[in-house]
């Protein structure tokens, strides 16, 4: 997936989750049944590995936020937009 496409969906899923006002205990949940494609299997198989590794759950949106960034974000598309920050 495009970089900027992710983050403008993350933004759209942070809008969604406020409009709908979803209670912090069902965010994780609701935005995993939203993920697709390749998302959707990696997701499962984080939960399971975590499991495995006697884990806790991933409960918090902020913490699949960032699972999900570190994943579908390539760090070259990160340290390009520090780069260009720090030049303006």
């Amino acid at each position: 997936m495009d970089p900027d496409a992710f983050l403008e969906w993350l933004q759209t899923i942070k809008r969604v989750l406020e409009y709908q006002d979803v209670p912090k205990d069902k965010k994780v949940k609701l935005v995993a049944l939203k993920l697709r494609k390749y998302a959707s299997p990696w997701w499962e198989n984080l939960i399971k590995k975590s499991a495995k590794r006697g884990k806790t759950k991933i409960r918090s949106w902020e913490k699949m936020r960032t699972k999900l960034k570190d994943r579908f974000l390539p760090p070259s598309y990160l340290q390009g937009n520090y780069s260009k920050l720090h030049n303006l």
